[in-house]
């Protein structure tokens, strides 16, 4: 349950030359950033020291496969990701209060 806050997105990486691959990961890449942005936003904006997402409201809140989501989301598990947030954890979410 202890996770770095903000999330970080998991990132790929291609270094080949197939421009089809080479857009598929900036794509990954693109949508990765996208959710993180979202679930960190949820973070900071819910007061609960205990936090738990689920990857389908997040894939339903983007419209995107839960698949997508699961594969942006470090530490998470298969069905989502909880949290715990502190006084430290808040600092470092505040970018992202809404």
């Amino acid at each position: 349950m202890t996770h770095d806050l903000p999330l970080m997105p998991k990132l790929t990486s291609y270094k080949g030359s197939k421009e089809a691959l080479l857009r598929n990961s900036v794509e990954r890449n693109e949508t990765a950033k996208r959710v993180v942005e979202h679930l960190n936003g949820l973070i900071a904006n819910n007061p609960n020291e205990i936090q738990q997402y689920l990857f389908t409201h997040i894939a339903d809140d983007l419209g995107l496969t839960i698949e997508e989501v699961r594969s942006a989301v470090p530490g998470g598990g298969h069905h989502g990701i909880t949290l715990g947030v502190g006084e430290a954890e808040r600092k470092a979410l505040a970018p992202f209060k809404r």
